[in-house]
């Protein structure tokens, strides 16, 4: 080889490094706006749509969200091995199994308008929770079979649905499919450990009501956030009871609308 190829040789060599490293820099850029968009994500979810997300995150008390990224990382890791592990301890209501399989049918309507893609990896990753975890060990598998094909399925298929609310007086259009499904599996772990008949006690936001009011299901819709996502879905057409929160479709779809809405309100602040 003459001195002018080798040359061009080394030239070549060093541009493919510099492409590779450069490469590797904004995948690793990327990977870390992603982690800290689920961060902002979880404590909107958990503290509320007014809440100083980026006060609540530089707090080190705070681990909402470790526990969130922990889970999404669980979701998003391709080995397909059981690295995670369920809380155990949920306080649960004795809704019967069946009523966790009736759902609205405008929201269902929503749904069927689009194919839904497959993605066996996320449907393997909750089968495998759903099968190990503690709080439904006395559940039969045809039920926990039936629960982790239900939830997947409610994922896959309002991933591609858009939706108008209302906000104030202004009408939007929420695109579901700005939310990956990995997210949305990783609150849900975090807020009931994947079992639907998860319920918490909060005091109601109403004063003169002087008995405990609960979230609940999946994502653990509290009362309020209920009232606020059936205000915002009037134009929908969809209107939730709280005893209709317990369908795991219903359940996941309203916590897909509140997510939707809060990657709109971190996009604006960007």
């Amino acid at each position: 080889m003459d001195k002018g190829k080798k040359i061009d040789m080394i030239v070549l060599s060093i541009l493919l490094v510099s492409i590779i490293f450069f490469l590797l820099i904004l995948t690793s850029l990327s990977a870390k706006n992603r982690l800290e968009r689920v961060a902002a994500l979880s404590v909107l979810y958990n503290a509320g749509l007014g809440a100083d997300y980026k006060a609540i995150l530089e707090n080190p008390s705070y681990q909402y969200d470790d526990r969130v990224i922990e889970a999404y990382e669980y979701f998003t890791d391709k080995s397909g091995s059981l690295s995670y592990r369920l809380n155990g301890s949920v306080k649960m209501h004795n809704v019967l199994e069946n009523d966790l399989f009736i759902s609205s049918q405008t929201i269902s309507d929503l749904s069927q308008q689009n194919a839904k893609r497959e993605r066996p990896d996320v449907e393997n990753k909750i089968a495998l929770l759903i099968e190990s975890s503690s709080s439904l060990s006395d559940r039969s598998a045809i039920f926990k079979n039936r629960l982790s094909e239900e939830i997947y399925n409610a994922l896959m298929e309002f991933e591609n649905v858009k939706v108008d609310i209302i906000v104030g007086s202004e009408i939007k259009t929420l695109d579901l499919s700005s939310l990956d499904p990995e997210v949305v599996l990783a609150i849900m772990v975090v807020e009931s450990s994947l079992n639907p008949f998860a319920l918490m006690e909060e005091r109601s936001i109403d004063e003169s009501f002087s008995e405990y009011v609960y979230s609940r299901g999946l994502m653990q819709i509290y009362e309020m956030t209920l009232w606020t996502l059936n205000s915002w879905l009037k134009q929908s057409k969809i209107n939730i009871k709280p005893q209709e929160l317990w369908s795991v479709r219903n359940n996941i779809f309203l916590g897909m609308v509140y997510l939707a809405y809060a990657n709109e309100f971190l996009e604006e602040k960007r």
